[in-house]
């Protein structure tokens, strides 16, 4: 029925018909949400988006951080971002930061707005309009995480890189990770879940991004002296073990 009734509403909002009526409903809501700007859509699609995105969130398996063994406030885990309820999640989003357009995209950018319903970039707009420009790398906004288990989403954008890793990729890909543990920190947090930053469709060669982000994470860790539990998530067995080599060395 919610179906039903957000595929009519999103069609007719971006003056589209018969869009994407090869794949099922849910796809097709998801793919409707993907290209849609939230300028002005009703209270209505609102409540009624988040009762449907609350109904495909009951019937999957939440990760419980509380559940995860640590080693030194650090844990590696094989799954899906959208699904675990530590206080923070962070997407590693393009530096238009509204999310990715592209519909049914594989990316974490896409899963974590399409998840987390259309109110993430209604409150990214203003954000980016009064910003006037592309979000830096290594920067970091923060959104509620609405119908996500996570209770806020941590927009960050990662190097994109190209052949070489170059010193201001390695630079970008530190600060992605510290302004986010900084944010945090700020906000009394005690848990946040990290995936693999600018790994996917930027490029950054998964082993050095993941020694990169696990020193980086420890060393800020020791040199705080902070209790927040950090998690990385990685969405692929491959990624995986590339981290699970390294807690396991």
């Amino acid at each position: 029925m919610y179906e039903d009734f957000l595929i009519d509403y999103l069609t007719k909002y971006n003056n589209l018909r018969n869009a994407f009526v090869e794949v099922n409903k849910n796809d097709r809501v998801r793919a409707l949400m993907n290209i849609t700007m939230p300028y002005n859509l009703s209270d209505e699609f609102y409540q009624k988006e988040g009762v449907y995105l609350k109904s495909l969130l009951a019937k999957k398996s939440i990760i419980n951080v509380e559940d995860l063994e640590f080693k030194n406030n650090i844990s590696f885990i094989l799954g899906d971002i959208t699904l675990i309820d530590s206080d923070a999640i962070v997407n590693a989003c393009n530096s238009r930061l509204l999310g990715c357009l592209s519909p049914l995209h594989y990316c974490v950018d896409n899963a974590i707005h399409s998840f987390a319903g259309l109110e993430v970039r209604r409150d990214l707009l203003p954000i980016m309009e009064k910003q006037n420009g592309y979000e830096k790398n290594g920067k970091v906004k923060v959104t509620k995480g609405y119908n996500l288990p996570s209770k806020f989403i941590f927009h960050t954008v990662g190097p994109r890189v190209a052949g070489i890793v170059s010193e201001d990729d390695k630079i970008d890909l530190e600060n992605s990770y510290l302004s986010c543990l900084k944010k945090a920190c700020e906000m009394n947090l005690e848990s946040i879940t990290f995936p693999s930053i600018s790994t996917g469709v930027f490029a950054y060669p998964i082993l050095e991004a993941s020694k990169l982000a696990v020193e980086t994470v420890k060393k800020y860790l020791a040199e705080t002296n902070s209790k927040l539990k950090v998690v990385f998530i990685l969405h692929s067995e491959k990624d995986y073990n590339v981290y699970k080599e390294l807690l396991e060395s």
